[in-house]
């Protein structure tokens, strides 16, 4: 996550990243760092009263699914910055690479907590980039729409759905693992040991992984990824005040999409169940997956069209810019909030999970997310880079990079 030369370009990506790390730890704090399938003793261990049957419902509308779509779609956006301002060396290619490989190092110690991490999936696509980079912009573009749309998960729900119904997985099988297994990863999380809570995470390492595939979220990233090296290629955010005109029409294509999707699944669903049709649960799911994945995307990018057209207005532009510092520092922000989610509510801190509702749950991820805000100021006032962007680097070059700002910028900054 190189900061390109630009200043414009900074500014827009690096708030856009932050904007998306609100957003992530929403659904996070929300969910109380459990991350999967609940045991059926505890099927509502977030939902105690009304007030967060409501705030799960708006989370499941406008938030869950959409945000990390944006911070994928950055990181291949990223990946270009990078690869321009190298001019695409052989160098570049091996350094690129054993980045990905010191994120996947890093993203694996933070899945032993947190078995939602998303770094060692991140670490893994990215050698896609890699491999797309020659693409003709057509057919990248192609490909990551395809991916973006999870078509792959469409064809394979197709060919299930086709199979004699005796020997199709269920879906509870293929997201959710036995309710035996359930149990025991929450008892582990509410009280286990720290040790306990390590090797817990270490197990479901494969299980991450079949469900990245069995969702088509591995797909969808990797789209993410090549439509972001694509839009880099276009130079669409370099020179986002140029495309202010394209964001308009994105935004209201987006939204029109959202409203026949909308449409669509009231005839598709709601007259079915009116004419008494009982749908077998694998058209369900092929139909509805594939409805769910295409409006996740129309409201990512109604998000993204949203803040770039607000930035241009000089109000909006100062509380946007709130953002800029804890998206510069994107990874630290990242890894912090896991870090402060895990002592909150797991056993090994003050074991919340289960005790509060996720309203009051959201309260203290934004109210988490704010301290994150100032404390991002404060820092990148007096350091180039936050400290695992910092280590990042290092660890990169193989030799440790600068790391304090110079005294006369301290003194401007106080």
């Amino acid at each position: 996550m190189l900061i390109p030369s630009s200043q414009s370009r900074i500014e827009i990506i690096d708030i856009l990243r932050g904007f998306t790390l609100l957003g992530i730890i929403i659904v996070h704090f929300s969910e109380q760092y459990y991350a999967g399938a609940h045991p059926k003793s505890h099927a509502n261990f977030n939902v105690h009263f009304l007030g967060d049957e409501i705030i799960m419902g708006f989370i499941g509308v406008l938030i869950s699914g959409k945000f990390f779509m944006i911070f994928s779609f950055l990181f291949g956006l990223s990946f270009f910055l990078q690869l321009s301002k190298n001019d695409a060396t052989i160098s570049f290619f091996f350094r690129f690479f054993w980045r990905l490989v010191i994120l996947g190092v890093i993203g694996f110690f933070h899945h032993l907590h947190y078995r939602g991490d998303i770094l060692t999936i991140y670490a893994m696509l990215g050698v896609g980039l890699l491999v797309a980079y020659k693409l003709p912009d057509k057919l990248l573009l192609i490909v990551a729409l395809v991916l973006v749309i999870n078509i792959p998960s469409v064809i394979v729900r197709s060919i299930e759905a086709l199979q004699p119904v005796a020997e199709q997985e269920s879906i509870e099988s293929k997201f959710g693992g036995s309710n035996e297994e359930n149990e025991i990863y929450y008892a582990t999380v509410k009280k286990g040991s720290y040790v306990e809570v390590l090797k817990a995470n270490l197990g479901e390492f494969g299980f991450k992984h079949k469900f990245q595939v069995a969702s088509g979220r591995i797909y969808i990233t990797l789209g993410l990824f090549l439509l972001g090296l694509y839009m880099g290629r276009k130079r669409v955010f370099e020179r986002w005040v140029e495309n202010l005109p394209s964001f308009k029409k994105f935004l209201k294509q987006s939204l029109w999409l959202i409203l026949g999707l909308v449409i669509f699944s009231v005839f598709f669903f709601g007259g079915a169940e009116g004419l008494g049709i009982k749908m077998p649960e694998i058209v369900v799911w092929l139909v509805g997956g594939f409805v769910f994945d295409v409006f996740n995307l129309a409201l990512a990018v109604i998000y993204v069209t949203g803040i770039i057209l607000l930035f241009q207005k000089e109000k909006w532009k100062s509380r946007l810019m709130n953002f800029y510092e804890v998206g510069r520092m994107g990874l630290t922000t990242y890894l912090m909030q896991t870090l402060f989610g895990i002592l909150i509510f797991f056993g090994i801190g003050f074991g919340l999970l289960g005790e509060i509702g996720a309203l009051a749950s959201v309260g203290i991820g934004i109210a988490l997310f704010i301290v994150q805000v100032y404390f991002s100021k404060w820092w990148l006032a007096r350091f180039r880079y936050g400290i695992f962007e910092w280590l990042w680097r290092c660890a990169t070059y193989l030799k440790w990079q600068p790391f304090m700002r110079s005294s006369s910028l301290l003194l401007k900054a106080d």
